[in-house]
Parts: C-alpha cells; structure tokens; sequence
C-alpha cells in the first residue's frame, strides 16, 4: 500500500500533516488527563466533609449512649445528641455524593477533551489520507495491466491539461486512436504522477 504520494511538494505536506496529527492527539490526551486531575482533585472537598461528618456523628452518638446512662433524666438528655449525630451522618452521605459526582465529572469531561480532538482529527487527517491510499491502489492496480493503461491514457486525455498531453506526446488523440504502446505509456505516466502514484512500468 502507498502511503504517500510520489510527487516530493504533496508527499511533504502528507508527512506535515501525520506530524500534526499525531502531537494533536498527543497533546489532547496529555490536557485531558491533566484537566480531568485537576477537577479530581476538588473531590478532596467532599472526602472532608464525609470524613469530618462521619467523626462527628461517631462522637455525637457516643456522647448520646453515655449520657442514657445518667438515672432519671438520661434519655431525654441523650436524644439531643442523637439527633444530632443523624445530622452529621446525612453530612457524611453528601459529602460521599459530593465526591462521586467530582470523579464522574472529571471522567466525562477529561474524556471529551481528548475524543473531540480525536474526531476532528480522523475527519480532517484520517479520511484523506485512507482515501488516498485506496486511490493510489486502484490506479496502480490499472497501471499494472495493458487495458488498464489505455484506461489511463484515455482518462489523461480528459483529465490533464492540454500542455502537458502535448509535451508528453506530440498527437496524443492520434497515439490513442493508434493504439501507440509507447505514446500510450506516457499518456498514463502523466496520470500516474497527477495522482501520485508511483509509475511502476518497466
């Protein structure tokens, strides 16, 4: 399969193009995971507040059990605290909740910093350079037999300007109505480097 193209000003915009394709992705998958660190890393918030929540609902509630203890007025003493280390669990619960929606933010937005990119790239970059190399195939593939040699030489005759058919070949319609090889030969060289591709005749 041929990547790129034989003529040297279109094979070095080619190779332009792979670099530029290739740093893109690389530098989107490097922002992207530095972006999706970053926003991760406000999910400390959140462990805080369930850490803190759930130490204070653990000594709130500790507090409740001793002061039941106390004969007579121990229960109602003790229900206060009770009620306050429900609170201070609810506490824990969001700041739980807190850090799982930090985490699935920085997934979702880390993962959209580099498969946009990606996308892009595979339209503006991938497509061409597939459909180039398909081309390039199919052409060399006609320019392997002798029918499909004059095929060429025929699509010369429409394709190529009409100075170039001339410095090829003096009476290109004639050559072609002649069936001359070696006028038919150049006729789809001209083709061949229009595309390209690579002339592979011997």
């Amino acid at each position: 399969m041929q990547l790129y193209s034989s003529r040297p000003g279109q094979a070095i915009w080619q190779v332009v193009g792979d670099l530029v394709a290739i740093a893109t992705i690389a530098a989107a998958i490097v922002v992207s995971q530095m972006v999706g660190a970053a926003i991760a890393s406000l999910g400390g918030f959140g462990q805080q507040i369930q850490s803190a929540g759930s130490g204070f609902s653990t000594t709130l509630a500790d507090a409740g059990e001793a002061l039941a203890r106390v004969p007579l007025v121990g229960e109602g003493v003790a229900q206060p605290f009770r009620d306050a280390s429900g609170s201070a669990t609810d506490l824990a619960a969001a700041g739980t909740a807190l850090t799982s929606a930090v985490d699935a933010l920085a997934a979702t937005v880390a993962t959209a910093l580099w498969l946009l990119p990606v996308l892009l790239v595979v339209l503006v970059w991938l497509v061409p350079r597939l459909r180039f190399a398909a081309r390039a195939r199919a052409i060399g593939s006609l320019a392997r037999s002798r029918e499909g040699r004059d095929l060429l030489a025929m699509r010369a005759l429409v394709a190529q300007p009409a100075t170039a058919l001339l410095r090829a070949v003096p009476d290109p319609v004639g050559a072609l109505r002649d069936g001359d090889d070696r006028a038919l030969r150049a006729l789809a060289a001209l083709e061949l480097h229009s595309a390209g591709v690579r002339d592979r005749q011997p």
